[in-house]
Order: C-alpha cells, then structure tokens, then sequence
C-alpha cells in the first residue's frame, strides 16, 4: 500500500514536467510563426533597401553617362556616388551597406576597371575614384534584430543581409501609363526636320556632309516644325489601331494610355484624324511648361515589317520605305524628353513662345524659322535618368538619348 501511495504521489510531478515540455514546444512553435513572419518583414525591408542604395549609386553614374555623352564634364565623383548609395541605405534602415563598382554586366571590377572574381580585389564605394568603365554599384545592406519568443531557446537576435546590383545605361524602354510612365502619342525624327516651301516634310542637310543634322540636347529653345504627312515627318501615334481619330488622339494626351514601349522597334501609327485641329493644339497646352516624353523614329514603312531586325531597313521592304503619312509604320529608336515652352520660362519668353504646342496650322509667324513650317512644337530637350531597361549603346541619336537605371540581381 505505501508503494502504490508513492506512485500515486509522484504522478502530478510527472504531469508537470510534460506540461512544462509542451508549454517549451508550444512557445518554440509560436517564436517560429511570430520571429519568423518578422525576420521574413525585415528580410524585405533589407532588400529594399539593398536594391535602392545599388539604383541611388547606379544613377549618379547615369548622370555622368549623360553629361559626358554629350561632350561635357561629369558632375559627379566617387563622393557623390557614395552619399548617395548611404542616404538611400540609412531612409531605408540598413545603415551604410558595403558598396563596389561593377561593369555593365554587373562583374565586380578593380580601380583600373578589370574584372575581379571576389569583393577583396574590387573597388568600393568611398575608395576616392571612379573606375573607368564602371556602369554599375552593387550594394549589400544588412540589419540585426531582437527576436521574440526565441528568446526562450537562447536566440536573443536575428540579422537580415541582402545583396543588389544596378547598372547605368541608355534607357531601352518604358512601362505603361497604367504604371506612371507618360509618354505623349507623338513621334519626331532623330533629325532635324525642316519643311518646304510647299510645306512638305524636308530634313535640314548639313552642307560640309550632305548627312541630315540631328536634334541636339544643350538647353536652347528650338522649335519642331509639324509639316504635312509624310515620310521623315512628325507622326502621331495611335496605341488602339485601327481605330483613330481626332478624339482619340486628344483623349490620348489629356488622359494619356500608353502602353509599355521597348526599342528599337516598330509600332503602326493609323490615321489621326485632323491633327491640326484646336483641340489637338489645347490637349497638348496642358502641359506647358512640364516635361513631357516621346519617342525618336529612324525610318517609316507603308508595309508591315518583317519581325527580323537583322534585315536591311530593319526588315521594311525596300519599295515600301517612306509612305504618305498615314497608316504607316514607325521604326522608334529612342525615346527623348522634351520641356514644353511656357509664358514665364527666361528662354521662352526670348524666343517668343508661350506655350509648347503651335499646332492649328495658322501659326506661320512663330513656326516658320525659313522652313516653310506653319505648326510647330516649342521647347527644349533634356536628357533625363529613369528606371527600367537599358543599353550600353544609345540610339541613332545619342544627344537626345534618356538615360537610366536597371536594377539587374
């Protein structure tokens, strides 16, 4: 009887070391819901933050890509390429990621611009100079934690590290209206167009060549003369073919819809409808005095293209470049931004122009710069720096070529 007592009396005992157990298990399965949901939030957050600082790094080299292309003095070194990549780390709460330059393809390089295998021979960010030939920042950010309910198994803290690489180049494409990019359905030739005295498309030769001039970016006001439909002239595009219309053209510009744009490639423009009517012209004043985009085209087919860009004239059969203007096919190049003139804007006003659409064909006095023209766009070009596609090469006409960022791993 004392025995069966005993075992009796040592029964709570055992139940209380098995809940004691489960209650352990139990808090264990619960830190890894709860500190795990978190280290996944901060892992996150991590590579956000990874990815911003490589893009902020990437887009000072996407300034010098720029200016330089244009024959003019990088504005930024080493220095601003580092505060950049660390404002970006510390707005996005990892600190001052470790930093290095890599080439277009996103290698690690040394100082002198060679490939390296390892972060240990590459040069970082904040070392004093910019490689050359450096078109990209890879940056790791990191951060480390409290944890929870881990605590109760000894794990008192957890640190999140992730890596990203952005390159520099020349912009290839844009997204969607839908994602907030604005293109206008409006493209203008990489050369400069002049108009006839008939009023028909005629580009502006330079004589020491015979080769067309092509529009160049510095900051002077120019004015884009639209003459009749023709090949080498303005076109307006249409992003719904076969459709058309005034209407629709306005409704494109006031509420713009269009879709996400690659290049080099071909795009079909259907007829617009009277494009030189005022309600074009009071669409297109909307935005005066802002930057507007839209892309630059190199050749025009009254046929549809062969999908095969290796092919002369970018696969448009040669009988059928050029054509009437209408329902044609544009080979867009690239894609420019241009400042819409504005009353108020010191050039503008010199130039006489206070809007950035004279396009009612009764403008004569302010388009016709002796080319004939009677529509015009006024304003001037500037290159800009996006996110999204990019090449090592610009297009056709490399003055007036966007840059941008690509964030690539």
């Amino acid at each position: 009887m004392n025995l069966q007592r005993r075992r009796h009396d040592s029964e709570p005992g055992q139940v209380l070391v098995i809940v004691a157990v489960g209650m352990i298990v139990l808090i264990a399965m619960v830190g890894v819901v709860v500190d795990g949901g978190y280290a996944w939030g901060k892992q996150r957050e991590t590579q956000n933050g990874a990815d911003a600082s490589a893009e902020a790094g990437a887009g000072k080299l996407a300034e010098n890509l720029a200016w330089t292309n244009r024959g003019y003095t990088a504005p930024n070194g080493d220095v601003d390429v580092l505060a950049a990549v660390n404002s970006a780390g510390e707005a996005n709460n990892i600190g001052a990621p470790t930093a290095y330059y890599t080439d277009f393809s996103g290698n690690l390089i040394d100082a002198t611009g060679a490939v390296v295998a390892d972060p240990a021979s590459a040069a970082p960010v904040g070392n004093g100079l910019i490689p050359p030939g450096a078109s990209g920042v890879k940056a790791t950010g990191s951060q480390t934690f409290d944890t929870f309910l881990a605590r109760v198994l000894g794990i008192n803290q957890f640190t999140a590290s992730a890596p990203a690489t952005a390159i520099a180049g020349f912009s290839g494409g844009t997204c969607s209206a839908e994602a907030g990019c604005i293109v206008l359905p409006v493209t203008v030739p990489i050369t400069v167009l002049g108009c006839d005295g008939q009023n028909d498309p005629n580009p502006v030769v330079n004589p020491d060549t015979g080769q067309p001039y092509e529009w160049n970016a510095p900051s002077e006001v120019l004015t884009i003369p639209l003459c009749k439909n023709g090949p080498g002239n303005v076109g307006w595009l249409d992003w719904t073919p076969t459709a058309g219309g005034t209407s629709e053209l306005v409704d494109a510009i006031t509420n713009p819809t269009n879709p996400a744009l690659e290049w080099p490639g071909w795009y079909y423009v259907t007829s617009t409808g009277n494009v030189n009517s005022q309600s074009v012209e009071s669409a297109l004043r909307l935005y005066d005095g802002k930057y507007v985009q839209f892309p630059q085209f190199d050749l025009t087919c009254d046929a549809k293209p062969d999908v095969d860009p290796s092919l002369p004239n970018f696969g448009c059969p040669t009988a059928n470049v050029g054509g009437n203007g209408s329902n044609q096919w544009y080979h867009l190049a690239g894609m420019s931004t241009f400042f819409f003139c504005v009353a108020g804007d010191a050039e503008c006003d010199a130039a006489g122009l206070a809007h950035g659409a004279y396009v009612n064909g009764n403008n004569k006095t302010i388009c016709d710069t002796g080319n004939g023209g009677t529509s015009c766009l006024a304003g001037r070009f500037k290159v800009i720096s996006t996110k999204g596609k990019v090449s090592a090469a610009p297009g056709p006409n490399s003055a007036t070529a966007n840059v941008g960022v690509q964030l690539i791993k």
